[in-house]
């Protein structure tokens, strides 16, 4: 049986099924900072992200924000209230120009009912996103930001971002988009970045964080842990 999403990463690799969604439903284009759909509206259906990349996000009374995901193209979301018919549980925004294919929820169950392995990749694909968010409350509730910092920078792709350069240990995201993960400010992000850098366990440029030592990155998770 193919799939369309494997079990980790939120990307399409059955190129036939892709395309099949993507000729199933309207094609959008978002600029920079555009929603591509806000929290509480009604769904707009199942989300193809065919180009670009995308932050899925929470705004508060306050004026915080906490980032659940950054996708980059192929990808799947809006899944659920697709399904459930609900509206949107979060917003997701557009951090470069974007290209989706948006399948409304009467044509997803069409697709659901003709080609299983859709189905299949959605409920994975569900399940994944389920493991992100858990994942971020864990360390939320119980750990340091510092200890919250390295561990997402060891495993990043299991805490929902998918902006890795060539290779898995190189990293294109802002020192802002990483506070918003774990929930703590901009300037504190940059104080422990700074202090990784410093012992050589990465490499800091504009926009782009490089994983040099894991093995110090881990020791320094369960140093923050005692």
């Amino acid at each position: 049986m193919s799939c369309i999403i494997p079990n980790i990463y939120s990307q399409p690799t059955d190129t036939n099924l892709w395309n099949i969604l993507l000729s199933s439903g309207i094609p959008r284009h978002y600029q920079k900072g555009e929603f591509v759909f806000e929290k509480d509206q009604p769904s707009n259906g199942l989300i193809c992200l065919k180009k670009g990349k995308v932050k899925v996000s929470s705004f508060f009374s306050e004026g915080s924000e906490k980032i659940f995901g950054i996708l980059v193209a192929p990808a799947l979301f809006g899944e659920t209230e697709t399904l459930d018919q609900g509206p949107r549980m979060v917003s997701a925004t557009a951090l470069t120009h974007v290209e989706i294919v948006a399948i409304s929820g009467n044509k997803t169950k069409e697709l659901i009912y003709t080609y299983p392995d859709i189905a299949l990749s959605i409920i994975q694909s569900i399940g994944v996103k389920l493991r992100w968010t858990t994942l971020q409350a864990e360390d939320l509730s119980t750990q340091k930001i510092e200890y919250r910092l390295a561990r997402l920078l060891l495993d990043f792709k299991h805490y929902g971002i998918f902006t890795s350069k060539n290779n898995d240990n190189c990293l294109m995201i802002t020192h802002e988009e990483l506070a918003h993960f774990i929930g703590t400010a901009r300037s504190k992000v940059t104080t422990y970045l700074n202090e990784f850098a410093h012992k050589g366990l990465i490499r800091l440029r504009r926009g782009e964080i490089r994983i040099l030592d894991t093995a110090g990155l881990n020791k320094y998770t369960h140093k923050s842990q005692a």
